[in-house]
């Protein structure tokens, strides 16, 4: 029991330092959200897994299965989460109040706008 304590409080610590250490060099806000939201998924796919891999395992490896389900669950998580292209960028052109939306100017390809 001690061991598990201690593994949660060491996995709680690096989650915490990993989330001082990340800066802001995105292009836009949705591109800044969009990566906030993939490691929110991920950290709660990581926690969800430990605590299955913990329950499913044998009274004498819970600590190898909730790494194991911590691993899983991480992987998924960020698998889940992802999106083709979550800002619209594929899409054609810049919005015209420099946000990220629906509203779109579409430029020429001699970078005129139409």
């Amino acid at each position: 029991m001690r061991y598990l304590l201690g593994l949660t409080a060491v996995t709680a610590c690096t989650l915490v330092l990993a989330g001082c250490a990340t800066t802001d060099n995105y292009a836009s806000a949705c591109e800044r959200d969009y990566a906030q939201n993939r490691e929110r998924a991920t950290a709660a796919g990581a926690l969800l897994g430990a605590v299955v891999g913990a329950a499913v395992a044998g009274s004498e490896d819970r600590e190898v299965g909730a790494a194991i389900g911590a691993a899983a669950g991480a992987l998924l998580g960020r698998q889940l989460s992802a999106e083709e292209d979550p800002c619209g960028y594929g899409f054609g052109g810049y919005n015209r109040d420099g946000r990220y939306g629906r509203e779109r100017i579409y430029w020429r390809e001699d970078g005129r706008r139409w």
